[in-house]
């Protein structure tokens, strides 16, 4: 929604934004093109729920930062279907849904023969939206299924996050109708890298693989390709593919399946590296000399022909025994890729561990185990070659700025510096374990990477480490040439992954651009879509995480009466939040059910202290919790303490 501001009679005036529903006492109003929500207590929405469009009046400031208003008219609904349960009576019944920021209930008018369970979960329809007396009223469209089944929880999952189930029946055709041959036409108008020993680095149960590598030597000089699927080719702005792509903006990632960005035409087959078929790409070519440093770099439209794909076990197991096929190579790009990442460290780059949770599902897509992906060094080693082709690709836009002395829309990854506020936070939490670090402008860094390495291995490693991630700044999307704090790269963007990510598709789509002299679409365009898929990817960053929640609550319904051990993961008013250590999943530890003193929450230390015994609880605490109970549709693990 475009930003708009007009007077109006009374002191102050009107937007249009997004209602952002965060609890059931106010929403905030997300305005495009404006810096700051709105606030909008709950008895001022007029009916509107989470993802509604609305006009509002900005009425009240409560200082420079801080606006408040009340929504005068509803522009556009989000949705008039949710998910939900049924509470049923005699001549009616009420629907409850299920989505955590919808805080209204509807009215069902029941016929006779209308029987609901509550063991279910349905789907149900808003036919009139009511008023400021009048509950809003919905028919039941159909029974989802039974509560806790796993099609139930993840299409209720799907549904909450307004997530696609397939593709238009427009982009299924016109997909269909690409033509999988590549023309020799095509393959002239490229370098052709088909006799390069390319090939694939990914986990096992891939089926998109979008990049590839390779490695030459060259007199004293070694020379590694990083190639990209070139997704761009397949279809133009102005495509029925495009425009869905540009709607999802990124592929979703759910425990039990993945929702693409891209038909499987595209994303499994066309566009990916597979073994033994040419492949249209978009390649970095990167020369070193003998001391690592990069003396040269060429980016531009290329075709090679994978001879292998490896999983990161396979590569891995290669590098470590020294042999089976292009062990050498291997190896090569493995030594180079940690001496890159040396220096990136060394530069000021974050260093923080990767805590990715995994679960072995059985047949029926319950969980039999969880563990955590355990990162090898083909993971850092791919890891570190895509990153540095991010960065050479936005470096060359700049490159080509300062030589034709014009400025050019492009879309950047940035990571702005985080809040002192946030900083300063977590200086006076580390202070009680005995650290600190150094907040003065480009020290905070490398300040933070000594940090990590302080931790290691101490039993706060997993609080400090948490509480460091949750002072930083999100990454997002922008035109802008800023920084991104992170990587301590002056210039980023992504590249690399075009097959599940749509900024990588304008990326090499504007690659393309300048380095033919060609006219792109208008900066607005890109400012829109960078605000976009930066929300799309939060909106599947938070999917992802509910559905790991249900899983682990599903999996814990498994050890109820069972004793672990765990650390305190978190603090807050109501309670303690606790990672059992066995099983990786967090449960919660009421303050009601600690009977033994009055606790008392400490906001800044981040802890909770009883009142006559002293006792704390902190984060990063060892502690022994019993299993309760868990709530699978709730995404609930309850614990006591023992």
């Amino acid at each position: 929604m475009k930003y708009k501001k007009k007077k109006t009679r009374s002191r102050g005036y009107t937007l249009n934004g997004t209602v952002d529903h965060v609890n059931k006492k106010y929403a905030f109003i997300v305005i495009d093109d404006f810096s700051e929500d709105i606030k909008v207590r709950s008895r001022y929405l007029r009916g509107a729920i989470h993802g509604d469009k609305v006009e509002i009046k900005v009425s009240h400031q409560l200082s420079k930062r801080n606006l408040e208003g009340e929504v005068i008219k509803i522009l556009e609904r989000k949705t008039t279907e949710f998910i939900g349960t049924v509470e049923d009576s005699k001549g009616f019944a009420f629907f409850l849904p299920k989505n955590k920021k919808v805080f209204v209930d509807f009215f069902i008018r029941k016929k006779r023969s209308d029987k609901f369970s509550k063991r279910k979960k349905y789907l149900a329809k808003v036919i009139n939206w009511g008023n400021s007396s009048k509950k809003p009223e919905a028919i039941i469209v159909k029974c989802i299924g039974n509560i806790g089944e796993n099609e139930t929880e993840i299409n209720s999952i799907i549904y909450d996050f307004d997530l696609p189930t397939e593709f238009p029946s427009d982009v299924k055709e016109e997909t269909n109708m690409l033509n999988e041959i590549i023309s020799e036409k095509e393959i002239k108008k490229r370098k052709d890298l088909r006799s390069l020993d390319s090939f694939t680095i990914d986990p096992d149960d891939a089926k998109d693989f979008d990049d590839a590598l390779s490695v030459e030597k060259e007199n004293d000089n070694i020379i590694i390709g990083i190639h990209i699927a070139d997704v761009s080719h397949y279809f133009n702005v102005r495509t029925d593919i495009n425009k869905e792509a540009e709607k999802r903006a990124t592929s979703v990632y759910l425990v039990d399946r993945t929702i693409p960005m891209l038909p499987e035409k595209l994303s499994n087959n066309l566009c990916s590296l597979k073994p033994n078929v040419d492949r249209l790409t978009y390649s970095v070519i990167i020369k070193f000399d003998s001391n690592l440093s990069i003396i040269d770099y060429w980016i531009g439209r290329t075709v090679i022909h994978s001879k292998k794909r490896f999983t990161y076990d396979e590569a891995q197991e290669s590098i470590n025994n020294k042999d089976g096929l292009f062990h050498e190579k291997l190896n090569i790009l493995n030594n180079i890729a940690k001496n890159i990442r040396a220096k990136r460290f060394k530069s000021g780059s974050f260093n923080f561990s990767s805590n990715e949770i995994k679960f072995r599902l059985d047949k029926e897509k319950k969980p039999i185990e969880v563990f955590r992906k355990k990162r090898k060094d083909t993971h850092k080693m791919v890891e570190e070659y895509m990153l540095l082709a991010n960065k050479l690709v936005a470096e060359k836009i700049i490159s080509i700025e300062k030589k034709e002395k014009k400025s050019y829309p492009f879309v950047y990854r940035i990571h702005e510096d985080p809040e002192e506020s946030k900083i300063s936070e977590l200086k006076n939490y580390i202070k009680q374990f005995g650290y600190t670090i150094n907040t003065n402008e480009g020290s905070l860094a490398n300040s933070l990477n000594g940090l990590m390495k302080e931790i290691k291995g101490k039993p706060e490693e997993r609080s400090v480490e948490k509480f460091a991630i949750r002072s930083m700044s999100k990454a997002k999307y922008s035109t802008e040439k800023e920084k991104h704090f992170g990587l301590s790269f002056r210039h980023y963007t992504h590249f690399t992954s075009p097959i599940r990510r749509f900024p990588d598709v304008m990326v090499h789509r504007l690659l393309s651009d300048y380095m033919n002299e060609s006219k792109p679409k208008e900066k607005t365009y890109y400012d829109i879509m960078c605000k976009h898929s930066s929300k799309m990817e939060i909106n599947a960053t938070k999917a992802e995480r509910e559905s790991i929640k249900y899983k682990q609550a599903e999996y814990m319904s498994l050890f109820i009466g069972k004793k672990f051990d765990a650390i305190i993961s978190g603090v807050t008013e109501w309670g303690i939040y606790a990672e059992i250590v066995k099983t990786l999943c967090e449960g919660l530890i009421k303050i009601s059910s600690m009977k033994d003193d009055h606790y008392i929450f400490d906001s800044e230390k981040m802890r909770i202290t009883g009142r006559n015994s002293k006792k704390i609880f902190r984060l990063g605490q060892p502690i022994r919790v019993l299993v309760i109970d868990t709530d699978i549709e709730k995404r609930t693990i309850d614990l006591e303490l023992t």
